[in-house]
Protein backbone atom coordinates (compact mmCIF):
# COMPACT_ATOMS: atom_id res chain seq x y z
CA UNK A 1 0.00 0.00 0.00
CA UNK A 2 0.99 3.51 -0.99
CA UNK A 3 0.15 5.25 2.55
CA UNK A 4 2.17 4.85 5.63
CA UNK A 5 1.50 3.04 8.44
CA UNK A 6 0.96 5.24 10.47
CA UNK A 7 -1.68 7.11 8.21
CA UNK A 8 -3.35 3.79 7.94
CA UNK A 9 -3.61 2.91 11.39
CA UNK A 10 -4.85 6.52 11.38
CA UNK A 11 -7.69 5.56 8.93
CA UNK A 12 -8.35 2.22 10.95
CA UNK A 13 -8.71 4.33 14.08
CA UNK A 14 -10.88 6.74 12.53
CA UNK A 15 -13.40 4.52 10.82
CA UNK A 16 -13.44 1.99 13.94
CA UNK A 17 -15.10 4.75 15.78
CA UNK A 18 -17.61 5.16 13.51
CA UNK A 19 -18.66 1.28 13.01
CA UNK A 20 -17.51 0.58 16.55
CA UNK A 21 -16.02 -3.00 15.38
CA UNK A 22 -12.64 -4.08 14.61
CA UNK A 23 -11.08 -2.91 11.54
CA UNK A 24 -8.24 -4.18 9.84
CA UNK A 25 -6.29 -2.74 7.12
CA UNK A 26 -3.95 -5.02 4.71
CA UNK A 27 -1.81 -3.80 1.88
CA UNK A 28 -1.43 -5.96 -1.48
CA UNK A 29 0.68 -8.78 -0.13
CA UNK A 30 -1.60 -9.83 2.65
CA UNK A 31 -0.40 -8.63 5.38
CA UNK A 32 -2.00 -6.37 7.98
CA UNK A 33 -0.50 -2.79 8.27
CA UNK A 34 -2.73 -1.83 11.03
CA UNK A 35 -5.80 -2.61 13.06
CA UNK A 36 -7.81 -1.86 16.20
CA UNK A 37 -6.02 -4.56 17.73
CA UNK A 38 -2.10 -4.23 17.85
CA UNK A 39 -1.79 -7.57 18.63
CA UNK A 40 -2.33 -8.25 15.18
CA UNK A 41 -0.28 -6.15 12.95
CA UNK A 42 2.35 -8.05 10.72
CA UNK A 43 0.33 -10.68 10.63
CA UNK A 44 -0.10 -12.77 7.08
CA UNK A 45 -4.13 -12.31 6.56
CA UNK A 46 -5.07 -15.57 4.16
CA UNK A 47 -8.61 -14.34 3.01
CA UNK A 48 -7.10 -10.69 1.91
CA UNK A 49 -4.31 -12.12 0.29
CA UNK A 50 -7.15 -14.50 -2.20
CA UNK A 51 -9.10 -11.07 -2.88
CA UNK A 52 -6.14 -9.81 -4.27
CA UNK A 53 -4.64 -13.12 -6.07
CA UNK A 54 -8.30 -13.88 -7.58
CA UNK A 55 -9.49 -10.52 -7.75
CA UNK A 56 -12.41 -10.97 -5.64
CA UNK A 57 -15.39 -8.63 -4.92
CA UNK A 58 -15.43 -9.78 -1.50
CA UNK A 59 -14.55 -12.76 1.08
CA UNK A 60 -16.09 -13.77 4.30
CA UNK A 61 -14.25 -15.71 6.99
CA UNK A 62 -16.92 -18.47 8.43
CA UNK A 63 -16.24 -19.56 11.62
CA UNK A 64 -15.22 -22.90 9.70
CA UNK A 65 -12.15 -21.10 7.62
CA UNK A 66 -11.19 -19.11 10.85
CA UNK A 67 -10.22 -22.49 12.37
CA UNK A 68 -8.71 -23.33 9.81
CA UNK A 69 -6.67 -20.64 8.48
CA UNK A 70 -4.23 -18.78 10.78
CA UNK A 71 -4.09 -15.31 12.17
CA UNK A 72 -8.13 -14.70 10.88
CA UNK A 73 -11.02 -13.71 12.02
CA UNK A 74 -14.76 -14.24 10.90
CA UNK A 75 -15.74 -11.23 9.46
CA UNK A 76 -16.09 -9.73 6.27
CA UNK A 77 -12.90 -8.53 3.65
CA UNK A 78 -13.56 -5.90 0.41
CA UNK A 79 -10.66 -5.03 -1.93
CA UNK A 80 -10.02 -1.43 -1.67
CA UNK A 81 -9.34 -0.06 -4.66
CA UNK A 82 -7.77 3.65 -5.43
CA UNK A 83 -7.08 5.19 -9.04
CA UNK A 84 -8.22 2.09 -10.89
CA UNK A 85 -5.86 -0.30 -8.74
CA UNK A 86 -6.31 -2.55 -5.78
CA UNK A 87 -4.46 -0.71 -3.16
CA UNK A 88 -5.10 -3.09 -0.29
CA UNK A 89 -7.70 -4.74 1.72
CA UNK A 90 -10.04 -3.65 4.48
CA UNK A 91 -11.52 -6.46 7.07
CA UNK A 92 -14.38 -5.83 9.13
CA UNK A 93 -14.91 -8.44 12.33
CA UNK A 94 -18.22 -9.76 13.42
CA UNK A 95 -20.93 -12.08 12.45
CA UNK A 96 -21.74 -11.53 8.35
CA UNK A 97 -25.10 -10.54 9.13
CA UNK A 98 -23.97 -7.92 11.02
CA UNK A 99 -21.24 -6.43 9.04
CA UNK A 100 -22.55 -6.96 5.36
CA UNK A 101 -25.24 -4.16 6.33
CA UNK A 102 -22.27 -1.35 6.42
CA UNK A 103 -19.30 -3.05 4.53
CA UNK A 104 -19.32 -1.26 1.14
CA UNK A 105 -19.71 2.01 3.40
CA UNK A 106 -16.81 1.20 5.16
CA UNK A 107 -15.03 0.30 1.70
CA UNK A 108 -16.39 3.44 0.11
CA UNK A 109 -15.13 5.27 3.51
CA UNK A 110 -11.70 3.60 3.85
CA UNK A 111 -10.95 4.55 -0.44
CA UNK A 112 -11.81 8.44 0.02
CA UNK A 113 -9.78 8.51 3.59
CA UNK A 114 -6.71 6.59 1.24
CA UNK A 115 -7.07 8.60 -1.65
CA UNK A 116 -6.80 12.01 0.45
CA UNK A 117 -4.27 11.03 2.57
CA UNK A 118 -2.52 9.62 -0.37
CA UNK A 119 -2.27 13.41 -1.55
CA UNK A 120 -1.50 14.82 1.38
CA UNK A 121 1.57 12.38 1.34
CA UNK A 122 2.30 13.63 -1.92
CA UNK A 123 1.57 16.98 -0.97
CA UNK A 124 3.95 16.97 1.52
CA UNK A 125 6.81 15.22 -0.44
CA UNK A 126 6.75 17.83 -2.36
CA UNK A 127 7.68 20.30 0.38
CA UNK A 128 10.01 18.15 1.45
CA UNK A 129 11.65 18.02 -2.20
CA UNK A 130 11.22 22.04 -2.11
CA UNK A 131 12.54 22.54 1.08
CA UNK A 132 16.08 20.74 0.95
CA UNK A 133 16.18 22.16 -2.50
CA UNK A 134 16.06 25.81 -0.95
CA UNK A 135 18.18 24.65 1.48
CA UNK A 136 20.99 23.83 -0.53
CA UNK A 137 20.75 27.09 -2.19
CA UNK A 138 20.21 29.67 0.08
CA UNK A 139 21.88 27.87 3.09
CA UNK A 140 24.55 27.26 0.68
CA UNK A 141 24.89 23.62 0.77
CA UNK A 142 24.54 22.47 -2.57
CA UNK A 143 26.54 25.79 -4.10
CA UNK A 144 29.57 23.46 -5.17
CA UNK A 145 27.23 21.76 -8.09
CA UNK A 146 25.77 25.00 -9.29
CA UNK A 147 24.50 23.47 -12.93
CA UNK A 148 22.50 20.98 -10.79
CA UNK A 149 21.23 23.47 -8.29
CA UNK A 150 20.21 25.36 -11.70
CA UNK A 151 18.25 22.21 -13.10
CA UNK A 152 16.71 21.22 -9.91
CA UNK A 153 15.44 24.87 -9.61
CA UNK A 154 14.21 24.88 -13.18
CA UNK A 155 12.28 21.44 -11.99
CA UNK A 156 10.41 23.63 -8.92
CA UNK A 157 9.49 26.65 -11.26
CA UNK A 158 12.28 28.62 -9.56
CA UNK A 159 15.28 30.69 -11.83
CA UNK A 160 17.76 30.67 -9.18
CA UNK A 161 19.58 33.36 -11.77
CA UNK A 162 16.65 35.84 -10.74
CA UNK A 163 18.33 39.17 -8.73
CA UNK A 164 16.55 39.03 -5.04
CA UNK A 165 16.69 40.45 -1.84
CA UNK A 166 16.71 38.46 1.30
CA UNK A 167 14.71 39.14 4.87
CA UNK A 168 15.60 36.37 7.77
CA UNK A 169 12.46 37.22 10.53
CA UNK A 170 11.38 35.31 13.45
CA UNK A 171 9.13 36.31 16.30
CA UNK A 172 11.66 38.13 18.93
CA UNK A 173 12.56 35.69 22.26
CA UNK A 174 11.17 32.68 20.38
CA UNK A 175 12.81 30.40 22.40
CA UNK A 176 9.67 31.12 24.74
CA UNK A 177 7.77 29.77 22.29
CA UNK A 178 9.37 26.43 21.01
CA UNK A 179 9.12 24.85 25.07
CA UNK A 180 4.73 23.94 24.57
CA UNK A 181 2.30 22.92 22.02
CA UNK A 182 0.53 26.79 22.56
CA UNK A 183 3.67 28.59 22.09
CA UNK A 184 4.37 26.37 18.75
CA UNK A 185 0.98 26.83 17.68
CA UNK A 186 1.25 30.94 18.01
CA UNK A 187 4.69 30.31 15.81
CA UNK A 188 2.76 28.78 13.37
CA UNK A 189 0.20 31.24 13.36
CA UNK A 190 2.75 34.17 12.97
CA UNK A 191 4.61 32.77 9.86
CA UNK A 192 0.88 32.05 8.27
CA UNK A 193 0.28 35.68 8.47
CA UNK A 194 4.48 36.60 7.08
CA UNK A 195 3.88 33.52 4.18
CA UNK A 196 0.30 35.12 3.27
CA UNK A 197 2.20 38.64 2.94
CA UNK A 198 5.09 38.21 1.45
CA UNK A 199 3.58 34.92 -1.24
CA UNK A 200 1.45 38.12 -2.36
CA UNK A 201 4.39 39.58 -3.81
CA UNK A 202 5.59 36.50 -5.25
CA UNK A 203 8.35 36.26 -2.72
CA UNK A 204 9.79 32.45 -1.78
CA UNK A 205 9.81 31.00 1.82
CA UNK A 206 11.81 28.68 3.76
CA UNK A 207 11.36 28.14 7.19
CA UNK A 208 14.28 27.13 9.69
CA UNK A 209 15.09 26.81 13.14
CA UNK A 210 11.64 28.75 14.25
CA UNK A 211 12.81 31.29 11.39
CA UNK A 212 11.41 32.23 8.21
CA UNK A 213 13.99 32.93 5.42
CA UNK A 214 12.25 34.99 3.03
CA UNK A 215 13.51 36.09 -1.15
CA UNK A 216 11.95 38.58 -2.90
CA UNK A 217 12.50 40.05 -6.22
CA UNK A 218 15.24 42.93 -6.15
CA UNK A 219 13.92 45.89 -4.63
CA UNK A 220 15.05 49.31 -2.70
CA UNK A 221 15.76 48.80 0.96
CA UNK A 222 13.09 51.16 2.22
CA UNK A 223 10.72 48.90 -0.08
CA UNK A 224 11.83 46.30 2.08
CA UNK A 225 12.00 48.15 5.32
CA UNK A 226 8.22 49.42 4.93
CA UNK A 227 7.25 45.41 4.09
CA UNK A 228 8.80 44.55 7.82
CA UNK A 229 6.59 46.94 9.44
CA UNK A 230 3.59 46.21 7.84
CA UNK A 231 4.25 42.48 8.96
CA UNK A 232 5.51 43.68 12.02
CA UNK A 233 2.10 45.67 12.95
CA UNK A 234 -0.29 42.94 11.91
CA UNK A 235 1.30 40.53 14.07
CA UNK A 236 1.21 42.32 16.72
CA UNK A 237 -2.20 43.89 16.31
CA UNK A 238 -3.50 39.84 15.39
CA UNK A 239 -1.16 37.62 17.60
CA UNK A 240 -0.15 39.99 20.27
CA UNK A 241 3.83 38.91 19.23
CA UNK A 242 6.59 41.08 18.27
CA UNK A 243 8.66 40.43 15.40
CA UNK A 244 12.46 41.15 14.37
CA UNK A 245 14.09 41.35 10.93
CA UNK A 246 17.39 41.66 9.07
CA UNK A 247 17.90 42.68 6.05
CA UNK A 248 21.00 41.78 3.54
CA UNK A 249 22.54 44.79 1.80
CA UNK A 250 21.70 43.66 -2.01
CA UNK A 251 23.90 40.73 -2.74
CA UNK A 252 24.71 39.64 -5.44
CA UNK A 253 24.08 35.75 -5.12
CA UNK A 254 21.34 34.39 -2.50
CA UNK A 255 23.61 32.84 -0.26
CA UNK A 256 25.88 35.72 0.77
CA UNK A 257 22.37 37.72 0.63
CA UNK A 258 21.39 35.08 3.71
CA UNK A 259 24.73 35.42 5.33
CA UNK A 260 24.20 39.21 5.87
CA UNK A 261 20.52 39.18 6.51
CA UNK A 262 20.70 36.82 9.32
CA UNK A 263 23.78 38.86 10.94
CA UNK A 264 21.49 41.75 10.92
CA UNK A 265 18.58 39.47 12.32
CA UNK A 266 20.27 38.31 14.87
CA UNK A 267 21.46 42.01 15.87
CA UNK A 268 17.72 42.46 15.98
CA UNK A 269 17.38 39.80 18.51
CA UNK A 270 19.91 40.96 21.42
CA UNK A 271 18.68 44.78 20.54
CA UNK A 272 15.63 46.89 21.08
CA UNK A 273 15.37 47.36 16.93
CA UNK A 274 12.56 45.72 15.03
CA UNK A 275 14.28 46.10 11.71
CA UNK A 276 18.36 45.73 11.04
CA UNK A 277 19.73 46.29 7.82
CA UNK A 278 23.04 44.58 7.12
CA UNK A 279 24.61 47.89 5.83
CA UNK A 280 23.86 49.73 9.11
CA UNK A 281 25.95 46.95 10.87
CA UNK A 282 29.46 48.16 12.34
CA UNK A 283 30.90 46.47 15.21
CA UNK A 284 27.80 43.46 14.56
CA UNK A 285 30.05 42.17 12.39
CA UNK A 286 32.37 40.86 15.26
CA UNK A 287 30.25 39.09 16.62
CA UNK A 288 30.06 35.74 14.20
CA UNK A 289 34.20 35.82 14.20
CA UNK A 290 34.52 35.45 17.78
CA UNK A 291 34.32 32.09 19.29
CA UNK A 292 32.29 31.62 22.50
CA UNK A 293 35.79 31.61 24.58
CA UNK A 294 36.98 34.82 23.48
CA UNK A 295 34.16 36.60 24.04
CA UNK A 296 33.28 35.28 27.72
CA UNK A 297 37.16 35.96 28.40
CA UNK A 298 36.66 39.57 27.07
CA UNK A 299 33.50 39.95 29.30
CA UNK A 300 35.28 38.72 32.22
CA UNK A 301 38.19 41.39 31.55
CA UNK A 302 36.08 44.02 31.17
CA UNK A 303 33.64 43.07 34.03
CA UNK A 304 36.45 41.35 36.30
CA UNK A 305 35.46 41.25 40.52
CA UNK A 306 31.78 41.58 39.66
CA UNK A 307 28.83 39.01 40.08
CA UNK A 308 26.06 37.97 38.01
CA UNK A 309 23.95 40.67 39.28
CA UNK A 310 26.07 43.36 38.81
CA UNK A 311 26.93 42.52 35.79
CA UNK A 312 23.51 42.22 34.42
CA UNK A 313 22.78 45.18 36.15
CA UNK A 314 25.84 47.26 33.61
CA UNK A 315 24.35 45.77 30.41
CA UNK A 316 20.86 47.17 31.47
CA UNK A 317 22.55 50.69 32.04
CA UNK A 318 24.53 50.27 28.84
CA UNK A 319 21.90 49.48 26.45
CA UNK A 320 19.66 52.31 28.09
CA UNK A 321 22.57 54.91 27.58
CA UNK A 322 23.11 54.19 24.26
CA UNK A 323 19.83 53.86 23.20
CA UNK A 324 19.20 57.45 23.95
CA UNK A 325 22.47 58.51 22.31
CA UNK A 326 24.34 59.45 25.98
CA UNK A 327 22.20 61.52 26.88
CA UNK A 328 21.40 61.30 30.58
CA UNK A 329 17.84 63.32 30.47
CA UNK A 330 16.30 60.60 28.32
CA UNK A 331 18.38 57.24 29.68
CA UNK A 332 17.02 58.16 33.31
CA UNK A 333 13.30 58.91 32.63
CA UNK A 334 13.66 55.27 30.48
CA UNK A 335 14.81 53.82 33.95
CA UNK A 336 12.25 55.72 35.79
CA UNK A 337 15.02 57.26 38.04
CA UNK A 338 16.51 60.45 39.06
CA UNK A 339 19.28 61.97 36.84
CA UNK A 340 21.74 61.81 40.09
CA UNK A 341 20.74 58.45 40.27
CA UNK A 342 21.46 57.86 36.57
CA UNK A 343 24.92 59.87 37.56
CA UNK A 344 25.51 57.21 40.20
CA UNK A 345 25.12 54.28 38.29
CA UNK A 346 27.62 55.46 35.25
CA UNK A 347 29.91 56.14 37.96
CA UNK A 348 29.66 52.68 39.86
CA UNK A 349 30.27 51.22 36.39
CA UNK A 350 33.33 53.37 35.67
CA UNK A 351 34.56 52.15 38.98
CA UNK A 352 33.82 48.54 38.47
CA UNK A 353 35.43 48.31 34.88
CA UNK A 354 37.71 51.37 34.92
CA UNK A 355 35.75 52.43 31.56
CA UNK A 356 33.50 55.64 31.35
CA UNK A 357 31.09 55.12 28.80
CA UNK A 358 30.87 59.00 28.78
CA UNK A 359 34.37 59.55 26.83
CA UNK A 360 34.56 58.80 23.38
CA UNK A 361 37.71 56.56 23.73
CA UNK A 362 36.53 54.34 26.25
CA UNK A 363 32.64 53.76 25.09
CA UNK A 364 33.71 51.52 22.28
CA UNK A 365 34.91 49.05 24.59
CA UNK A 366 31.52 48.70 26.90
CA UNK A 367 29.57 49.04 23.55
CA UNK A 368 31.56 45.83 22.28
CA UNK A 369 30.86 44.18 25.91
CA UNK A 370 27.27 44.86 25.97
CA UNK A 371 27.06 42.83 22.60
CA UNK A 372 28.81 40.08 23.41
CA UNK A 373 26.83 39.70 26.67
CA UNK A 374 23.37 39.91 25.10
CA UNK A 375 24.37 37.76 21.98
CA UNK A 376 25.95 35.26 24.78
CA UNK A 377 22.43 35.72 27.35
CA UNK A 378 20.35 34.80 24.79
CA UNK A 379 21.57 31.06 25.02
CA UNK A 380 23.26 30.50 27.98
CA UNK A 381 21.81 31.87 31.40
CA UNK A 382 24.85 31.12 33.13
CA UNK A 383 27.96 33.16 31.97
CA UNK A 384 30.27 32.03 34.67
CA UNK A 385 30.68 35.74 36.75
Amino acid sequence: MKISKSSAQQIVEEIGKLVRQNINLMDETGHIIASNDPARVGNFHAGAYRIIQNHLTEYYITPELEAELPNVRRGINLPIEVDGEVQGVIGITGDYSEVIKYGQIVKKMAEILIRERLALDNRQLDQRVRSRFLEDWILGSGLSNPQSLSERGFALGIDIRSPRRCIVTSARNREEFTGSLEGQLVLEQVEGLVSARVQEQGGIILRNAARQILLLRRQETEALEALCREISQTVQARLGVSMIFGIDSASSDVHSAYLQANRAWRTSAYSDSTITCFESLNTELLLDDLSRGSKLEYLRKIFRGCTAEEVADHVELLEVFFAAEGSLQKAAQQLFIHKNTMQYRLKRLAEDTGLDVRKPSQAPSLYLAMLLYLDLSRGDDDLGF
